[in-house]
């Protein structure tokens, strides 16, 4: 799918962070959320990530944190 395209596109091959867009400088936030989005699209090779903490959620089990809904 196009989106998953364009964010693979933005991935630097070396470091292998994200950037805003192809070709710019790779930084902690857009590899955060480069990474948090193609797991979210379902990409097999990401381990699933929790949409509200933004974290893995192999992690979050780990941690024994509960989540509280309003």
């Amino acid at each position: 799918e196009k989106l998953v395209q364009f964010i693979l596109a933005c991935q630097d091959e070396e470091t292998g962070g994200f950037a805003d867009r192809p070709g710019d400088m790779v930084d902690p936030f857009h590899t955060l959320f480069g990474l948090a989005a193609l797991s979210l699209l379902g990409d097999p090779d990401v381990k699933p990530v929790n949409p509200v903490l933004c974290m893995p959620e192999e992690d979050i089990r780990k941690a024994g944190v509960k989540l509280q809904f309003l």
